[in-house]
């Protein structure tokens, strides 16, 4: 018998982690405005070396308008589930071996049965794969993935690596205000501390009942913009996604810790620079959630005693 158990479609709850630190970003203006089928924004913030910043940029209204995100609801995932195992199930001849599927609450339960032990293996592995498939196929469908915590325990949350990967190109021309604002030949570093500045200043938007809202609660980049506010791992994806705007080779890793989220890139760092070893590679720690204001190259301390202690998993960006 195959079983899918309830716990299957647990949402991970990334809870925003509240730091103590004297600066706290500032978001001293915000505006947008209607022109045509575009939308202009105008920001003002306050950075972590107490500078006034400004930023203005339009975006296409269709952009902004389109929603990928759903809400994750569990018995939908399992109707799926079980509408696309007996559509499987079809397929095996009746006289090499019979399945039986039936719903029992939260579960879907599956009995093979054959009078060959070698077809009785086949067909039971058949079918576990058909329900992994299936399973993997509504997740992609409405934006979710799986995804394991440090404790090795399975859960679904909004996949963020799609939304990085799909948000690049229309995240353009936010990079390119920003990179404009620099002086010439500015350093990578520079360009990435002044962006992590701006999505540290975006207001955060605490959702006490993040596990009860099924992932509802996550914006994706564009959203997050349009609306002027997000979640831990909404401003984490916002920020992975700007990077990979005007870095497209630069290597990134979102890492989650029991109650947050960090972005890790690899590039050039100083010896009083907090890094992650991953794979052989140092990548460089930043908190972009805020609302403190803490330049690239820190974290706050609670951050830094979780990964001391491991207590965190890792998703690369590819």
């Amino acid at each position: 018998m195959i079983r899918i158990p309830s716990n299957s479609f647990k949402i991970l709850p990334l809870v925003f982690l509240t730091v103590h630190l004297s600066g706290l970003a500032q978001q001293l203006r915000f505006n947008k405005s209607k022109q045509d089928n575009q939308l202009v924004f105008n920001y003002t913030w306050s950075d972590n070396q107490e500078q006034n910043r400004e930023l203005t940029f339009t975006l296409p209204t269709r952009q902004l308008n389109r929603q990928n995100h759903k809400k994750f609801i569990p018995e939908l995932a399992q109707q799926y589930v079980y509408i696309e195992l007996h559509k499987a199930a079809r397929k095996i001849d009746p006289r090499e071996a019979r399945v039986q599927i039936q719903r029992r609450g939260d579960d879907i339960s599956i009995e093979v049965t054959s009078r060959s032990d070698k077809l009785l293996t086949r067909w039971q592995r058949s079918m576990n794969q058909s329900k992994e498939k299936a399973l993997d196929q509504y997740l992609q469908d409405n934006y979710y993935s799986r995804f394991y915590s440090h404790l090795g325990q399975e859960a679904i949350k909004p996949d963020h690596l799609r939304y990085i990967k799909e948000n690049q190109a229309a995240l353009l021309p936010i990079a390119q205000a920003v990179y404009d604002k620099l002086p010439s030949n500015s350093e990578t570093r520079a360009y990435v501390n002044l962006v992590l500045s701006w999505v540290q200043s975006i207001p955060y938007n605490e959702l006490k009942n993040r596990v009860t809202s099924n992932g509802a609660g996550y914006l994706p980049p564009l959203s997050v913009v349009a609306n002027n506010h997000g979640d831990c791992d909404s401003k984490t994806v916002l920020m992975a996604s700007l990077i990979r705007s005007l870095l497209p080779e630069v290597k990134m890793s979102m890492i989650f810790l029991p109650k947050h989220a960090l972005l890790g890139v690899v590039l050039p760092f100083r010896n009083n620079e907090q890094t992650l070893n991953i794979d052989g590679l140092d990548y460089l720690l930043m908190e972009p959630t805020g609302p403190a204001k803490i330049p690239l190259g820190e974290i706050a301390s609670s951050s830094a005693r979780d990964i001391a202690e491991n207590m965190y998993s890792l998703e690369e960006i590819l």
